[in-house]
């Protein structure tokens, strides 16, 4: 799947989801299943999500724990293990803000890195 084909879909998902899912005041995209088929069905659908979370999750903070091991000559697994407790840290005292400002923050540094390249 293409970046283009990814925006796209965003963009028709929006168009003709966005409105009926805020007029029923569903917060998550299972709702509408749960109110259609019941709390098992979306148990059952919950999983796919579940590990994809936690695959994204791994290899985030594989990637993480690389980058560091590289620039400051650690070992990878203390760089893995101390990236994610940083990350826990940062988002058990700010929650999702938190998250949403060092993703900014990030961006910005990404941002830096490819013009000095």
């Amino acid at each position: 799947m293409t970046y283009s084909a990814i925006i796209n879909s965003f963009y028709l998902g929006g168009i003709f989801f966005a409105k009926i899912l805020r007029e029923r005041e569903y917060f998550t995209l299972l709702d509408p299943f749960q109110s259609k088929y019941g709390k098992r069905m979306v148990a059952l659908l919950y999983i796919p999500t579940l590990c994809g979370d936690l695959f994204y999750t791994g290899c985030v903070l594989n990637a993480l724990g690389a980058t560091i091991s590289v620039i400051l000559g650690l070992d990878k697994s203390l760089s893995v293990i101390g990236s994610a407790g940083i990350v826990m840290i940062y988002t058990m005292f700010g929650g999702l803000y938190s998250v949403a400002y060092t993703d900014v923050i990030q961006l910005i540094f990404m941002t830096i890195g490819l013009v000095g390249c």
